[in-house]
């Protein structure tokens, strides 16, 4: 049913109850035209099929031209689809879904889309002014959208998309915000660290409070959190697999930098549930430190970690997320082979109360997301694929959706970063 994601392939092994990232010997992942009978490279580029030579070196070559190639890679824009003419919403069991509508941001595009569920564009933002590729949005009631350009800038802009500030550093992947308006945003920060790389210095990723008017407050270390901390064991050192082998950890994903951590996700608590967890108690913070293949929730006043969960279940997961309920959603990225996975968990007990996949073709390795909805379903955007689907407690997909925004020539359908539901009663501006 899902396409095929072209990459490189991983194999993990579980060490001492962290993951461990082996090399697999290069591109693995086929996909044949109907047209015509060719092997895909990474980025989609086709190549007569020819046999592999035989021997160390040759293997030796083909690992380190693996290595090379993803680490210089980041983050692809789509995924090759055959089925590209097969757009827009292709299941609907309306009697099944949550109603509402749907609002997510298309990769390689500086604007946003508010959809129906039958995939009718409702309102539409587009703001070529803010000067780059949105990575991620936030909508809030009047129609204003705070967004990311990757490592440039967070900006807002309203209704009719025209900026009203920005603030720039190095912010990436997410931000949340508070009831009180407050901004958390993810940035990075680096400097020389050798006891974690011995000659480039390391990315501290760290979470950014920021004012609804665009100014900063404060910062807060996630390196700094998790060194002090029972956990520290997950950074490793100078002479560790993390430190040596490129992985998709990607330490070179600027020149000169070790992405020890590469954060992606940050939620601040309301303190609603607090009654049901003191976890989660008003202003603690969820975040996704990728590369330790773990979730942690923090107190920022206190600077202490105060859950941690999924060094031994998860690999290089995104989007942890509180549900009503009081159990966390992650999306588990996993490997080519074990394909991806949707993880609930029980921060009580720590026990796995729900899952969905793996299941055939289903497989984002670069990006994800879940979120629990009002009817207990489950919306899950296989990013990398650009597609969203609904799905409920006993896994049956009752809704589904693919990016429209596809390169037809190159059957390439471009990646969506998060889809997210919205109740129509809680916009306060009038839809197209």
């Amino acid at each position: 049913m899902r396409s095929n994601w072209i990459g490189l392939g991983v194999g993990v092994a579980l060490i001492g109850g962290v993951a461990g990232v082996l090399w697999a010997t290069g591109v693995v992942s086929v996909t044949k035209n109907s047209a015509d009978d060719e092997t895909h490279e990474a980025g989609g580029k086709a190549k007569p099929k020819s046999k592999s030579k035989s021997g160390k070196g040759a293997r030796g070559r083909r690992q380190r031209d693996a290595v090379k190639q993803l680490s210089s890679m980041g983050y692809v824009d789509g995924t090759v689809d055959a089925q590209v003419e097969h757009s827009g919403v292709v299941v609907n069991i309306e009697a099944e879904t949550q109603p509402g509508l749907n609002f997510y941001a298309s990769r390689k595009q500086s604007g946003a889309q508010l959809i129906d569920m039958k995939g009718v564009v409702q309102y539409e933002w587009d703001s070529p002014a803010t000067g780059g590729d949105w990575q991620h949005v936030s909508l809030l009631p009047d129609g204003s959208i705070i967004g990311l350009i990757k490592d440039e800038k967070m900006f807002k802009v309203d209704k009719d998309s025209k900026i009203l500030w920005t603030y720039k550093a190095r912010v990436h992947h997410d931000l949340d915000i508070g009831p009180d308006g407050h901004i958390f945003v993810l940035a990075r920060t680096k400097r020389m660290m050798p006891k974690y790389h011995h000659k480039l210095p390391t990315v501290d990723d760290v979470v950014i409070e920021v004012s609804p008017e665009g100014e900063e407050i404060r910062q807060l270390s996630v390196l700094g959190l998790l060194e002090k901390s029972p956990y520290a064991f997950l950074l490793g050192d100078g002479d560790s697999l993390t430190a040596l082998k490129v992985s998709r950890a990607n330490p070179h994903r600027k020149k000169g930098e070790f992405d020890i951590l590469h954060t992606n996700h940050v939620e601040v608590f309301d303190g609603s549930l607090a009654d049901k967890n003191p976890i989660f108690a008003k202003g603690n913070l969820l975040i996704s430190p990728r590369n330790t293949h773990t979730v942690i929730i923090a107190n920022p006043k206190t600077e202490e970690i105060v859950w941690a969960w999924g060094s031994s279940q998860l690999i290089f997961p995104h989007h942890p997320t509180v549900t009503d309920a009081g159990t966390i959603l992650v999306f588990n990225n996993g490997t080519k082979s074990s394909g991806s996975q949707v993880v609930e968990v029980d921060p009580a007990t720590n026990d796995i109360v729900w899952t969905y996949g793996p299941t055939e073709g289903f497989y984002s390795q670069m990006r994800g997301s879940n979120i629990r909805l009002r009817n207990n379903n489950t919306l899950i955007t296989e990013s990398d694929t650009g597609y969203v689907f609904e799905v409920t407690p006993e896994g049956k997909v009752v809704w589904e959706f693919r990016n429209p925004h596809v390169k037809k020539r190159k059957k390439l359908r471009m990646a969506i970063w998060r889809m997210a539901r919205i109740d129509p009663s809680e916009l306060e501006f009038e839809l197209n």
